[in-house]
């Protein structure tokens, strides 16, 4: 199951980065060959950039690539090291729990507004969702990472 979340994660930022290459690349040429521009594109692309950091953050946490401070890590014996980095991990989780936990307050007030994007028109709970998304997706994978059995 985790697996497929994986592959359905990082196609969606495939896609997502692909739109995004692909509306901006016919946005320059409409604006400096032919000079017209959408007015809807540098919104959608903000909107699209916006759930790639968060989809994309989960990807980074379940392959490791996430930045981290391991000078302290490696002057560790490894079984202190090991739980060093568990530790780290849950708190992560719980840091992104608590994300989850304020953008759904967002998302849910957003609903509660009907508040549209300016240029789309398209409600603007759809680009606030992927902060409670994206935060339970990373919290899941910092879990599944501090009971990883090379969790160093």
């Amino acid at each position: 199951m985790l697996k497929f979340l994986g592959r359905i994660e990082e196609a969606f930022c495939a896609v997502s980065l692909l739109a995004t290459a692909l509306v901006l690349f016919v946005n320059v040429v409409l604006r400096y060959v032919f000079s017209a521009s959408t007015s809807w594109a540098e919104e959608l692309i903000r909107y699209l950039m916006i759930w790639i950091t968060f989809i994309g953050g989960s990807v980074c946490v379940r392959r490791g690539a996430h930045i981290r401070m391991d000078f302290l890590l490696g002057m560790l014996p490894e079984r202190t090291a090991r739980a060093l980095t568990r530790f780290v991990y849950l708190i992560a989780a719980g840091f992104c729990a608590a994300l989850f936990w304020y953008s759904y307050q967002l998302v849910r007030f957003t609903v509660e507004l009907e508040q549209t994007s300016p240029a789309m028109g398209i409600p603007m709970w759809v680009p606030y969702l992927a902060m409670p998304l994206g935060s339970v997706l990373m919290a899941l994978r910092f879990v599944q990472a501090a009971f990883r059995k090379e969790a160093v």
